[in-house]
């Protein structure tokens, strides 16, 4: 190649706009050129197979035995543009900008998350490309959401089922997501238990990774709602921390040993004639049971529900075949109040189930 030749991305195009010369740089990748073997595999002439080879050499794209200069294209991918970073300024907070920037390329939008409720964070990012009060004509949207992702129609009817917009006569307004810098984020909700390394505290989506690697156990699914995804995936751990992390009041902690999440403890609030009423659950991953861990973080939940939230009655359904948590609802001073017969439906096998009670008169007993 000469000394003067800087062969670049404009030249490259240049070069394999021509079918014959596209051709001639395939082959001299693969090894040395033949030019009657390349008349032969492209129906071109000889002159032409030759002019071809002349003019890449002379571009600086073969070397001086034609073969193809892999340095050279080396050389041209330095230089082209990266992709635009992803601006992640906004109403988003540190956990949320980095699911974000695993969906977004720039302003490009790589693909559409499984998780519910990561689809909904990403659509609320693509909602804030509409101002609040304009309408805009469908064609508008479309085309605003085109520029980001190719399924527009897909994005547009999302944004609409999630709530971000609405729509009416051929057009379109912004109606949900935020405006404005989020409030600081409330201080975490922390139990205090009777284990100094044991505490009981509000799920937050740093939590995700802990969480996933608490709740893969099968001997946990095993005992608990289908509910409780299994295998337990990020998008699991997301999506229920987003829900659980929005409650008011708080219902359901994560238990944390040596700052570490090992299970959980939480309670559904009963409604209408069972106001009052909690229905309380726990589990723990396998490396951290028979310890302690689970009576003092549920005896800390129990404590909350009483003392904070004026609970009259606590309950725990329990599968019969768990003995674990039917001798742990005994040690928290639960009483066997009864159950019901084949209640349960786990993996094509019925299980009875066992309730467990305790009352605020017997708990301030």
């Amino acid at each position: 190649m000469s000394e003067t030749s800087r062969p670049d991305a404009a030249s490259l195009v240049r070069a394999v706009l021509d079918p014959v010369r596209l051709a001639v740089l395939a082959a001299a990748h693969e090894g040395p050129l033949s030019i009657e073997d390349l008349t032969n595999r492209t129906g071109a002439t000889k002159r032409q197979i030759a002019e071809a080879i002349g003019y890449l050499a002379t571009a600086g794209f073969l070397d001086d035995e034609h073969r193809l200069d892999i340095a050279v294209f080396h050389e041209i991918a330095a230089e082209l543009p990266g992709d635009s970073p992803t601006d992640l300024t906004g109403p988003w907070t540190d956990e949320e900008a980095r699911v974000l920037g695993r969906f977004f390329d720039g302003d490009r939008l790589k693909r559409i998350p499984s998780s519910a409720a990561k689809r909904r964070l990403v659509l609320e990012r693509i909602a804030m490309r509409f101002e609040p009060g304009v309408r805009y004509h469908e064609r508008d949207v479309n085309f605003s959401i085109q520029l980001i992702y190719a399924d527009y129609a897909a994005v547009r009817r999302w944004l609409i089922d999630e709530g971000f917009m609405d729509r009416a006569d051929g057009a379109y307004w912004r109606i949900g997501g935020r405006t404005t810098q989020p409030a600081d984020a409330p201080e975490p909700r922390t139990l205090t238990t009777e284990l100094p390394s044991v505490v009981c505290r509000t799920w937050e989506l740093a939590m995700a990774t802990d969480l996933v690697a608490a709740a893969s156990a099968v001997s946990i699914h095993r005992y608990m709602s289908d509910r409780f995804a299994y295998p337990y995936t990020d998008d699991d751990a997301y999506d229920w921390i987003s829900f659980a992390s929005s409650q008011d009041p708080v219902l359901d902690f994560a238990v944390l040993s040596e700052g570490v999440v090992v299970g959980g403890v939480g309670s559904q609030a009963g409604v209408g004639e069972r106001t009052g009423t909690y229905e309380i659950g726990w589990w723990l991953a396998p490396g951290h049971q028979g310890r302690g861990i689970g009576t003092a973080a549920a005896s800390a939940l129990i404590r909350y529900l009483f003392d904070e939230l004026g609970a009259m009655e606590l309950f725990a359904p329990v599968m019969a075949p768990n003995r674990a948590s039917a001798a742990l609802a005994i040690r928290l001073g639960m009483r066997h109040v009864g159950g019901r017969p084949s209640a349960y439906l786990k993996e094509g096998v019925r299980y009875d189930e066992r309730i467990f009670s305790l009352t605020r008169a017997q708990w301030l007993a």
